[in-house]
């Protein structure tokens, strides 16, 4: 499936959308900028947040 149109994201997707890097997304996890969840042994962003967080950037 074409990333575009996946609603659930792993950071490596997430990467290639915006063009941040792992460490970046990871400060933004932690810091609560950036909602994630972890979904088996990886992280997870829901589209709908990485867009809130790209909006408040």
């Amino acid at each position: 499936m074409p990333i575009e149109n996946k609603l659930l994201l792993t950071l490596k997707e997430v990467q290639a959308l915006t063009g941040l890097s792992r460490e970046t997304l990871r400060e933004a996890i932690a810091s609560n900028q950036l909602k994630a969840q972890i979904v088996g042994k990886a992280w997870r962003v829901k589209r709908k947040d990485l867009e809130e967080y790209i909006e408040n950037l």
